[in-house]
């Protein structure tokens, strides 16, 4: 029998309390209290732990394969877009470039034109106001202001010719279906991935919980070395070698983007060092020289695994690049 006041419910509260506590008489406690994340980064966690389990290939193997295959798959077809489209632009910006002196020339011929007729109206007027001052009007000033303020100076024929080239230039690169927006693609492919893979490796070597098998420890060591945290050992090591292989990705990058086609065959020619197009690509090199400096001091507080990834990822884009530049050069 039920007691006044008493709830039905109180059983199943006790129960459920019961099966509480017996529950978290076996369940692990974590060494650090719960963080907010992203599934995504836990799910590439739960991925690496499980090709690692079923393939048995040691971490230091495992993710050096795993960044060839993901880039290979996944960046290197925009990649090779990217290179045939760059190559298609920059031979089609020559054919745009051989249009800038004739539209100046044009220009020229127009102005001409102008300062004839400007002239003819200018004796026209000289004798009307004669006529005036000899009638006692107004001189007319007022279409000598006009027809002055239509003539072009050296300098807005530079500026129109650069606009109408330009304008040319769009509707080329369209045409040809080689738009300068689809440069892009590959950043916003290769930069979340990049990002995403990171943030993986780093929860999946953040896994240290209290109550875990002798055997999950052992398989992130590598001959009494953890792997879960940077080299302390030899602490340079690793950041000597991501920054080794940044610099040498950047600074090819950076000679094939300023090589000429004439340096090929050995032919000297003139460089413009303070032309838009090489100051923004020398601004683009310093900028990431100073961010190879900076990862390399980032990966001297990363996990070997990171790091690994990251020295793998920069591996890659040099031998790709190597082999792009082999195959579609540059035509600049």
């Amino acid at each position: 029998m039920l007691r006044l006041g008493s709830s039905i419910r109180s059983p199943i509260r006790s129960r459920n309390t019961i099966l509480r506590i017996s529950t978290n008489r076996w369940q692990p406690k974590h060494l650090f209290k719960p963080q907010r994340t992203f599934a995504t980064f836990q799910t590439v966690a739960d991925t690496f732990t499980t090709i690692h389990e079923t393939s048995g290939i040691p971490w230091l193997v495992l993710i050096p394969t795993i960044t060839f295959t993901l880039r290979t798959v996944l960046t290197l077809p925009f990649s090779i877009l990217q290179r045939k489209r760059i190559v298609k632009q920059q031979e089609l910006r020559k054919v745009v470039q051989s249009m800038t002196p004739i539209i100046k020339v044009r220009l020229a011929a127009a102005k001409a034109s102008e300062n004839e007729a400007s002239t003819k109206i200018k004796e026209k007027v000289t004798i009307t106001s004669r006529k005036d001052l000899i009638e006692g009007k107004k001189p007319m000033t007022d279409m000598m202001k006009q027809e002055t303020t239509k003539q072009l100076t050296p300098e807005q024929i530079v500026l129109v010719a650069a606009k109408e080239t330009r304008k040319r230039q769009k509707t080329i690169f369209k045409q040809h279906k080689v738009q300068m927006w689809k440069n892009m693609i590959l950043p916003l492919v290769q930069i979340p991935l990049w990002c995403t893979v990171s943030m993986g490796i780093r929860k999946l070597t953040e896994w240290k919980i209290e109550g875990s098998t002798h055997a999950w420890f052992e398989s992130f060591k590598f001959h009494d070395i953890d792997l879960t945290g940077p080299l302390e050992i030899y602490p340079m090591v690793i950041p000597i070698t991501l920054g080794i292989v940044s610099i040498l990705n950047v600074e090819y990058n950076g000679k094939m983007l300023l090589r000429r086609t004439t340096d090929v065959v050995g032919i000297e020619t003139y460089r413009d060092d303070n032309s838009r197009l090489t100051q923004g690509i020398k601004s683009v090199l310093n900028v990431s020289r100073i961010g190879a400096v900076f990862m390399m001091g980032v990966s001297s507080q990363a996990s070997i695994l990171l790091s690994l990834y990251w020295i793998s990822s920069n591996l890659y884009s040099l031998l790709q690049n190597i082999i792009l530049d082999f195959l579609w050069p540059y035509q600049k």
